[in-house]
């Protein structure tokens, strides 16, 4: 008897330690799998190397654009662009400057890359004076973490001399969560007459050489160049991956500088990766506020005779539809948001609503806009916080509306364009329109890239949904799955957001996601959920794009900025009529 009790617990022991041991196995591979493994991974190993393949991200053109002035200074204020590769990074500079080539660089009047195995920087200058000073007035020299808008460059050159000896530069510290480039860098532009200047004193022999000769020539003003030199720990880990957004939020936090003289003044974006350089191209070139032209300043300059007079913004369009479709946002945010999420909100994308109003757990005594619905913050509990968030706009605001738009606040949407693919649809109709998922039989709208409900459908949904308990009861719920399958149950329709080419409009997350080819198969879940695939490169979004999500609120103040009041110079953002909106 006692043999058998001491073998029995002889065997407990060793399942109770088995199944220890495999709980910390599996805990163990939960955490390699998180997020939280993979930025205590860069914490310790402290990444500087960025990665880089090849892919193509395709074209688009706009032939409503009206880029006549851009064309006009192209030929009066001519730039050619070097790209030095110092061969650090094993051939991924080769990699980087085709992806250059492809965006900042192919609006240069010329493009040299050249590779430091050839020769050396200040022989590279030389070479590209003899070869080109019949032609050129300024030579642009950057790093391979640059992003350029020529445009705004050859603004800002209008208002110099070529002729004169005059150089500007901005240097770029090192920082090793960057993840670009291993070193230090400064950018340069030298005019025709530095050139000249520097040739005729032996200056090009070497860098110290050029140093000196530099120190005694003029120096013109950088802070478009975005120079940035400051201390690593006041730079949070957390925000590594958008490195390139730090020297405008240095400027606004540290110094209390506007975020849109930071970004509507940017000639020159320092640290950005491959990806971003697409990103950046997508958004400042193609992305657009459906109905609003923008505005064009004034161009005076000595140097050639030439006037370009002040445009000023043509909204009529968008006006119009602010009228005749009116959309009434409904954020859900926290406490602990309020002064970053809903604030940044009010201050960008809440002003083109017809009404923003922001749901929390409490109220916020500062801000009156923030309702309190006395929920926890939960996001278990997301799906009565939604039912809560919707039945107050309906109380108050159902008359104000025609359409119902749900974001979270870390959500971006440019609501020019929601109200231009709202314009073909009545709001007596009961359907709603967001990113197309499904689930097994349920078909739903990504919660993070927010969805709209027609007047019709969410009068049904309150009515309905939750007075005749038609859909889920209580609080807990997956929040966007339960709506889709309210919205099932109720027969509202799913409407297809995608655009006459089925590019997407609502994005659940970065953009980057989906203009990079091969970044969205990573994305396990969204394979499985997606209704729609997604088109390979540019083909994915649409030019009058709706929402992105995964925004930081420093991100919003950037897309604020270049979507409606800093456009590269030159360019005139045109849209094709549309006889039923201008009618409207």
């Amino acid at each position: 008897m006692t043999f058998i009790r001491g073998h029995v617990a002889e065997l407990l022991r060793t399942l109770v330690l088995s199944f220890v041991v495999w709980m910390v196995v599996i805990e163990l591979l939960l955490f390699v799998r998180s997020s939280t493994f993979y930025e205590l991974r860069e914490f310790v190993f402290k990444p500087y190397k960025e990665s880089i393949s090849s892919y193509d991200v395709g074209t688009r053109t706009h032939p409503w654009d009206d880029t006549h002035v851009a064309r006009q200074l192209y030929g009066q204020v001519r730039v050619d662009c070097l790209l030095y590769l110092e061969d650090l990074d094993n051939g991924f500079d080769a990699l980087k400057a085709e992806d250059i080539r492809k965006t900042w660089g192919c609006r240069c009047n010329q493009l040299f890359i050249i590779n430091s195995k050839d020769m050396s920087r200040t022989a590279a200058y030389l070479w590209i004076y003899r070869k080109s000073h019949h032609r050129l007035d300024w030579l642009l020299s950057v790093s391979m973490g640059a992003y350029v808008i020529v445009e705004n460059l050859r603004h800002f050159l209008a208002h110099y001399s070529p002729s004169q000896a005059l150089y500007f530069s901005a240097q770029h510290s090192f920082y090793s969560y960057a993840h670009v480039g291993k070193t230090a860098t400064t950018d340069h532009i030298f005019s025709r007459g530095a050139l000249d200047h520097l040739l005729a004193e032996n200056c090009l022999q070497d860098d110290s050489s050029l140093g000196a000769c530099l120190a005694r020539m003029d120096r013109g003003p950088s802070d478009g160049l975005l120079p940035f030199n400051v201390q690593a720990e006041v730079l949070p880990f957390q925000l590594r991956t958008k490195f390139w957004l730090w020297p405008c939020i240095y400027r606004a936090v540290y110094e209390n500088q506007s975020f849109e003289s930071c970004y509507g003044r940017g000639i020159l974006y320092p640290y950005v990766n491959a990806n971003q350089l697409h990103v950046l191209d997508f958004l400042l070139y193609h992305l657009r506020p459906y109905g609003y032209e923008n505005t064009l300043p004034e161009l005076r300059s000595v140097h050639f005779h030439t006037h370009i007079p002040a445009r000023a913004i043509n909204d009529t369009v968008a006006r119009r539809l602010r009228q005749s479709v009116r959309v009434l946002c409904l954020v859900l945010t926290w406490p602990t948001n309020h002064m970053s999420g809903a604030k940044t909100i009010s201050e960008t994308w809440g002003r083109h609503c017809n009404r923003v109003v922001f749901y929390s757990s409490s109220p916020n005594a500062g801000k009156p806009d923030i309702v309190g619905l006395n929920i926890s913050d939960s996001y278990d509990l997301l799906w009565g916080k939604t039912k809560a968030a919707f039945s107050h706009a309906y109380r108050h605001y159902r008359h104000e509306a025609d359409w119902f738009f749900k974001a979270d606040d870390d959500t971006y949407a440019i609501i020019e364009n929601m109200r231009y693919m709202l314009s073909s649809y009545s709001p007596n109709t009961p359907i709603h329109f967001g990113c197309n998922f499904r689930l097994g039989n349920v078909s739903y709208m990504s919660g993070g890239a927010g969805y709209v409900l027609s007047r019709k459908a969410l009068q049904m949904f309150i009515s309905r949904g939750i007075g005749k308990s038609l859909c889920k009861a209580g609080g807990a719920g997956t929040e966007d799955y339960q709506m889709g399958n309210c919205m099932n149950t109720l027969n509202v329709a799913d409407g297809d957001s995608r655009d006459l080419y089925d590019r997407h409009r609502f994005f659940p997350i970065g953009l980057e996601y989906f203009l990079i080819p091969g970044r969205a198969e990573s994305i396990n879940w969204l394979k499985r959920f997606q209704t729609y695939s997604f088109q390979k490169g540019i083909n994915c979004c649409s030019t009058y794009s709706i929402t992105m999500h995964k925004v930081s609120s420093y991100e919003m103040h950037f897309l604020e900025t270049i979507l409606y009041s800093a456009r590269p110079y030159g360019i005139i953002m045109g849209h094709p009529t549309s006889r039923e909106v201008l009618l409207k």
